[in-house]
């Protein structure tokens, strides 16, 4: 196998492209941006650097670890984590502390401390169900659902619960910390455990010095990386694909194409029934601004419908290369679907960006922002409602009898991941292909259970 086909320039794409241009493969990647990333590529504005949203290494596996070091080379600035959550009209650390408990209005104090003493075990699959057996009624009334209502725009008890296993106790990071029992607070009251979790970000510029040194290296291998290029055709035969068209007219036979585009993309071009999956857009309003950064969180939440934005993050604190000197920029997050009229005039939220911006203290007043510069992020999150893994299973159980495609990354996968899931995941996939030289979606899925579900 020689001819790899990469349709994606993100973090899982180019891990794969890089370690297999390594073995001579010769590598060709397909992205349709201006530039690499991915979910992971920055924005430059002069000296200001933005990522999409709060970008950063952390990592268990150590050879995943040792890859990131590898690549950023002398360009690695280890931090601590500091994070946080607007919720009760004031900041909290976020995971949440045994302190915060206190610093809640007392009878909302007193309905938590209730909760955790008396709830009972829910049976069911939904995300509803989940987060009332791990944080009770009070928390979950009072934010889990309104966040999750305002973040995905989607009834929380039609969602499975993969997505808070995914998406907030992976938030949490630091596995020694629970606080979903009433045991868990006391024992934190008692003895504290101390979360020192470190990240590694890139010394200079944004996260996207990642995927850049990873193109650079799979070309300097003798492989393409092409931008501003989309597939607008796939020719299938029964069990392999025979040709790959892009928009710019060039045509490519591979012998193994790697998908890490949407999935529901692949299913139009090989004329499949498109599943029921449904990706969850962005768009990221990028604000400079005058003096210092209003808060020590690297990146916090807001959860109440009254604040147009779900998320912040602000670059300066993962890195003093993002901003020029005295000025700070803050990345918010909007999410919608694309489409939707949020999406089609992002420019209607502006005032009511700026406004929420000075109520929750992140600028004194709207004299104080320099420029706003809004992005538009497609097909950033996986919307897991309750029946997802039959679609997932059916597409993947479908193109396994083709033996030369492999699905990756979390758009391709429909996998809410990490970067570092996405590193590894590059990682298996290269090891697989130099192993077998014959790509196969089953080898490449029974870490998932995929075809178990």
């Amino acid at each position: 196998m020689q001819d790899i086909l990469i349709v994606g320039a993100g973090v899982s794409g180019l891990t794969a492209g890089y370690h297999l241009s390594q073995k001579g493969m010769r590598v060709t990647v397909i992205e349709k941006e201006q530039s690499v990333g991915g979910l992971a590529r920055s924005f430059y504005y002069g000296d200001f650097v933005f990522d999409v949203g709060p970008h950063r290494f952390h990592t268990d596996d150590a050879d995943v670890l040792r890859f990131i070091k590898m690549i950023l080379g002398k360009d690695v600035r280890v931090i601590p984590r500091e994070s946080g959550v607007w919720f009760a009209g004031r900041y909290h650390d976020w995971p949440l502390r045994f302190s915060t408990v206190f610093k809640l209005p007392p009878a909302m104090s007193l309905r938590t401390a209730r909760d955790l003493i008396s709830k009972r075990a829910r049976v069911g699959i939904s995300f509803e169900d989940y987060i009332l057996n791990m944080y009770g009624k009070t928390l979950y009334e009072e934010f889990f659902e309104i966040y999750t209502r305002k973040f995905l725009k989607h009834d929380p008890a039609t969602i499975h619960s993969d997505w808070a296993k995914a998406g907030i106790d992976r938030a949490v990071i630091d596995r020694r910390v629970k606080m979903n029992t009433l045991f868990g607070v006391i024992k934190r009251a008692i003895l504290p455990i101390p979360v020192a979790t470190e990240f590694i970000y890139p010394a200079r510029g944004g996260i996207d010095i990642f995927s850049k040194r990873m193109a650079e290296e799979i070309e300097k291998n003798g492989g393409r990386v092409l931008l501003g290029s989309s597939v607008s055709g796939i020719r299938a035969g029964k069990k392999e694909i025979e040709e790959v068209t892009c928009d710019t007219g060039e045509a490519f036979r591979p012998d193994l194409l790697i998908w890490t585009a949407p999935i529901n993309i692949l299913c139009q071009l090989m004329d499949i029934e498109e599943p029921a999956l449904k990706y969850l857009s962005a768009l990221l309003y990028n604000v400079m601004i005058e003096g210092e950064p209003p808060l020590g969180y690297q990146w916090c939440y807001y959860g109440q419908e009254e604040i147009v934005f779900n998320r912040i993050s602000i670059p300066l604190n993962f890195s003093p290369a993002t901003a020029p000197e005295g000025k700070t920029g803050i990345n918010l997050e909007v999410t919608c679907m694309e489409g939707d009229r949020v999406w089609n005039d992002p420019g209607k939220l502006l005032d009511k960006v700026k406004e929420d911006m000075v109520k929750v203290g992140l600028v004194h007043g709207p004299g104080a922002i320099l420029d706003v510069r809004v992005e538009k992020i497609i097909n950033v999150y996986p919307i897991y409602e309750l029946d997802y893994l039959s679609p997932v299973t059916r597409i993947l159980n479908h193109l396994s009898y083709m033996h030369n495609i492999l699905l990756l990354g979390r758009t391709g996968t429909f996998w809410y991941n990490n970067m570092d899931h996405s590193i590894r995941a590059g990682m298996d996939c290269a090891e697989d292909v130099i192993r077998s030289e014959r790509g196969g979606l089953r080898a490449m899925y029974k870490r998932h259970d995929f075809f178990n579900s």
